[in-house]
Formats: C-alpha cells, sequence, structure tokens
C-alpha cells in the first residue's frame, strides 16, 4: 500500500482558483491603469474619432498608436460604465500613461482646443503642407516627407508616387500638434468619401476611366475653371480631347511640371518642359493629381456637360471662358478676346499672347 510522502501536498482547487483571480486582478487593473505599460515615455499621441466608428475601431487606433497596449479592459470598462455609445467624434490628444477612465471620460466629454483650419480647392500639397505646418506647428519637413512616404501611400491605397490630389479641400479642426500622418489620413479619408460618393450608382465612368483617373482630370479641371457652371464644359473638352487621342495641352500641368504650381503665367519656351507631366508632349494624362480638387470639380469631370463638341478653349480675362469646336474658331475666339482686352503687356512670348495651350 503506497503511502502519500510527507513532501506532496494535497491539490487545493480554490486556493488554485483564488490565485487565478488575483493575477486576473492584477492582469486587469494593469490594464486600466497602466494601459501604455509602467514607464511611458514623456509624449502626447493624437487620436480621430470618427463618426459611425465601434468602441472595438477606437480602441484599436488607440492602440497603434500606443495609448494602449490591449484593448480588452478598454472594451469591458467602456461598457461597465455604460459609455459604449458615448464616445463623440473628434480629434483627441492624450499623453501616453493616461488610464483608461479618464479615457473613456474624455471621450465622452468631446474634445476641445482645436483649430478650424480652411483648406481651399486647388492647391498642391505643398501649398497646403505650408498652411498646416503653420497652423499646427509642426516641421514642414514632417509633411514634405510623409506627402511622398510609400508606406503611408500604400496604407491609404494611394499607387500615386505623392498624396497630390487626395487631400479634400475642407474645414478641419485640428488640435495644435496634430500631426502629418493623422492630417493626411483624416483629408485623404474625406476625399475618398467624395470620390465613391460621386461614383455611387453608375455603371461606368467616362472613357471607362478609373478613381485615379478621374481625380487626375478634376485636379486639371480645378486649376483652370474659376465659375462653377464652367467646370463640366471644361471637362467635356478635356474628355473630347483624350477621346480623340489628342494632347490634352493643358497649360496648368506644365506650370506643375516646372514647380511653379498649376496656375501660373507659363511662355512659350515653357512648354517644353521635360516631364511626364506636361501634356504639351506626351498625349494622355499626366501620371497623376497635378492639385488636390474639390467636389464640384469632381462631379464636373463624371457629369460632363452632355452633347458639347468643343475642344479647345480661351480665357476671357474676367474667370471665364469662351470655348470652340475647331481650331479656326478658336483662332476667332481669342483674336475677339485680344481686342476687347488690354494684351500689350504680356510679353512676347507668353503662351497666352500666342494662343497656345488649349
Amino acid at each position: 500500500m503506497n503511502r502519500p510522502s510527507p513532501y506532496s501536498r494535497p491539490f487545493r482547487p480554490r486556493r488554485w482558483a483564488l490565485l487565478l483571480v488575483v493575477v486576473a486582478f492584477f492582469a486587469v487593473a494593469a490594464d486600466l491603469f497602466l494601459p501604455a505599460g509602467p514607464f511611458p515615455a514623456r509624449e502626447h499621441r493624437v487620436v480621430l474619432v470618427r463618426r459611425g466608428e465601434t468602441l472595438r475601431d477606437v480602441g484599436s487606433e488607440l492602440e497603434r498608436v500606443g495609448v494602449l497596449r490591449g484593448t480588452l479592459g478598454f472594451q469591458i470598462l467602456a461598457r461597465l460604465m455604460h459609455l459604449d455609445r458615448s464616445i463623440k467624434a473628434g480629434q483627441y490628444s492624450f499623453r501616453l500613461g493616461i488610464t483608461v477612465p479618464a479615457l473613456l471620460h474624455a471621450f465622452a466629454r468631446g474634445m476641445s482646443g482645436l483649430s478650424l483650419i480652411t483648406i481651399p480647392e486647388g492647391l498642391t500639397t505643398a501649398e497646403i503642407s505650408v498652411l498646416l505646418s503653420n497652423r499646427l506647428g509642426v516641421p514642414i519637413a514632417d509633411f514634405d516627407s510623409l506627402a511622398h512616404h510609400r508606406g503611408f501611400l500604400d496604407s491609404l491605397g494611394v499607387a500615386a508616387p505623392s498624396i497630390e490630389g487626395y487631400l479634400a479641400p475642407d474645414t478641419y479642426e485640428f488640435l495644435p500638434g496634430t500631426s502629418p500622418e493623422v492630417a493626411f489620413r483624416t483629408m485623404a479619408a474625406h476625399q475618398r468619401e467624395v470620390l465613391l460618393k460621386a461614383a455611387a450608382g453608375r455603371d461606368s465612368l467616362p472613357l471607362s476611366m478609373n478613381l485615379h483617373q478621374i481625380l487626375t482630370l478634376a485636379s486639371i479641371v480645378e486649376s483652370e475653371a474659376q465659375e462653377n457652371d464652367e467646370r463640366p464644359r471644361i471637362a467635356r473638352v478635356y474628355l473630347n480631347r483624350l477621346q480623340r487621342h489628342m494632347r490634352l495641352q493643358a497649360d496648368p500641368t506644365v506650370g506643375y511640371a516646372l514647380g511653379r504650381g498649376p496656375r501660373v503665367r507659363l511662355y512659350l519656351r515653357d512648354l517644353a518642359a521635360t516631364s511626364p507631366y506636361n501634356t504639351y508632349l506626351h498625349e494622355g494624362l499626366p501620371p497623376g493629381p497635378i492639385c488636390n480638387p474639390g467636389r464640384a470639380s469632381i462631379v464636373a469631370v463624371m457629369d460632363p456637360s452632355d452633347g458639347v463638341k468643343d475642344l479647345y478653349f480661351v480665357a476671357r480675362g474676367d474667370g471665364r471662358h469662351v470655348f470652340a469646336e475647331t481650331y479656326r474658331g478658336h483662332l476667332a475666339n481669342i483674336r475677339m478676346v485680344r481686342s476687347t482686352h488690354v494684351e500689350d503687356s504680356l510679353p512676347p512670348d507668353s503662351a497666352m499672347a500666342e494662343g497656345r495651350g488649349r
């Protein structure tokens, strides 16, 4: 008969259960009150909460930026406090080490200390970067490098070499110190929303273009048009030229290629600029957008003027344009514009003076 060893201890389930409860308690407590670890860096992280996001979405974003190491305690406490449906959309800045209860109360109160920043239609990404840098107090180099960062662009689904065109013009609420990633990601998400909403319910897009091409052409329309009612007609001119395999000969693409911006005065010598963005030299659309177009220009490309056969247009000098179906008619329009405006001030090699570019 085997006798129990004097060194063996009987298995006590209650003792082990109690130990597990204690361990679980301290694990949950650490998750709630030391969510970023015991010695977090003295830093702040900006978190964007969009309308309609679930508690899980918010927790995942907090974990992604490093405010939380895990989301389980955050989700459980939010439900216990009945705050899971009280999280308000907005832009928040949290120091690393903030407790989960404090996080939840901040979400329930809503954001504060925000700056309203208006991004006008037609700005280039470089111009937007300057504006954001000045208003948010973040070095402009951080915006410039991120705008071309391949990994960041891939995370947004942008196949182009930069984020140009994908920053939706609008008024945004950002906290001072908001990171370039958060600002650009917010604006790119809004632009994607604009594109998808404009394309919804359509069997196809003009000339079977994809959304990147739509955005590229919309950026040219944005750079040309000053009056909303002319946008669909200008879009139709370029679509007609694309359909006929004519070069777009859009002056704004040359300005962009030269690094001067799409709305600058050009000279005949500029039209020979070596660049894939120069639509005087290359047929079809440029590789990507030349500015960040607004909704009106995007919709104009998707809904261009119907039944219009125009292939040319020239600026009248008052913000509007004169259109023509033939080159002969275009030249007549140029002469008419010259006769009604003082053109002597234009340099002799001005592209505008020669009637080039359309």
